[in-house]
């Protein structure tokens, strides 16, 4: 028995997305500089399963270090000195919606390839645009999204307030650093705060520094307008993929229409994690039909993803910015 137009059709839309599938999760981290930037650092990190995503993380130094003399002795103390942040697992989908109407107009192989392909290029960009406005959202805010920067990297650190399931409010080794620029001209003492929040982050060591400056447009042109001689050009890898950027003390600042208030952003991406599902990781389910409506079908593209860090005190933000 010959396969129905429905059921040609679904096949055809699903071998049509398995070959855009690499393009399409190139497209999406790509397209904006934040993803692009986590990707060539390869912090998009595949974690297969589980209830919860389990982060592991140093909260206090081995004690048994010490100089000893002759006959000196050492302290053996067997010291805890690791624990676990916990992290939900949140799932990205973007649905693809087929009428029968236009199933049966489009007939030909070359109308239907087209317009599943447009089909599909629709989603790809719906899900760019999510994960951008997500990027420095609150905690789990939009809809059960995974907990944006302004969750992670908070302009009070000390308020009762569970990052990764352990709370910042008592255990002050889990907070992120933070500044205001608030009664302060930017343009007069802006790059002074800036370098101070660079070695907060640091604290005198290589591997803490932050390796990105993220902050909003307004911020970003008025550092390109007024203080651009404290500044490189840019990064010459974004700069090719047409990303606007200028570098503080060697570090890319960008923009995102995402940040909010006149914030500015210190981050150490070597402890921030997009954390996926490889079993579920922009993949199509199959087509179902929609209740009460003749021929027409739903598909969604859907992942199993979580944004995490590892180690809050190398972050921070300068808050309250005024351009004015």
């Amino acid at each position: 028995m010959p396969a129905s137009l429905t059921e040609v059709l679904d096949n055809l839309y699903a071998s049509t997305y398995q070959h855009m599938r690499p393009d399409v999760i190139d497209n999406i981290f790509n397209a904006t500089p934040f993803w692009y930037y986590m990707k060539e650092k390869n912090k998009l990190k595949p974690v297969s399963g589980g209830r919860q995503i389990l982060d592991t993380l140093e909260y206090a130094e081995n004690d048994s270090v010490s100089f000893i003399g002759r006959g000196g002795t050492v302290p053996l103390n067997d010291r805890e000195f690791l624990t676990n942040s916990v992290w939900t697992w949140h799932y990205l989908v973007a649905s693809i919606v087929r009428f029968g109407v236009d199933d049966q107009q489009n007939r030909g192989k070359t109308a239907i390839l087209n317009l599943a392909k447009a089909k599909i290029s629709n989603a790809q960009n719906s899900i760019i645009s999510t994960l951008e406005s997500t990027l420095c959202a609150g905690a789990g805010s939009n809809g059960g999204a995974f907990d944006g920067l302004q969750h992670l990297v908070q302009t009070d650190p000390t308020v009762s307030s569970t990052v990764g399931n352990i709370p910042q409010n008592t255990e002050t080794w889990w907070r992120n650093k933070t500044d205001t620029m608030s009664g302060s001209s930017f343009a007069t003492n802006g790059t002074a705060k800036m370098r101070t929040m660079v070695n907060n982050c640091m604290n005198n060591r290589a591997m803490d520094r932050p390796d990105l400056i993220l902050t909003t447009q307004t911020v970003f042109e008025f550092c390109e307008d007024n203080i651009l001689d404290k500044f490189q050009i840019h990064d010459k890898k974004l700069a090719d993929l047409g990303f606007e950027n200028i570098k503080f003390k060697n570090i890319p600042l960008i923009w995102s229409p995402s940040v909010s208030a006149q914030k500015m952003y210190f981050l150490n991406t070597r402890f921030i994690t997009f954390v996926y599902d490889p079993a579920v990781f922009f993949d199509m389910t199959d087509w179902k039909a929609i209740p009460d409506q003749v021929n027409d079908r739903a598909a969604q593209i859907i992942t199993a993803c979580g944004f995490t860090t590892n180690r809050r005190r190398v972050h921070g933000v300068i808050h309250t910015i005024d351009t004015a």
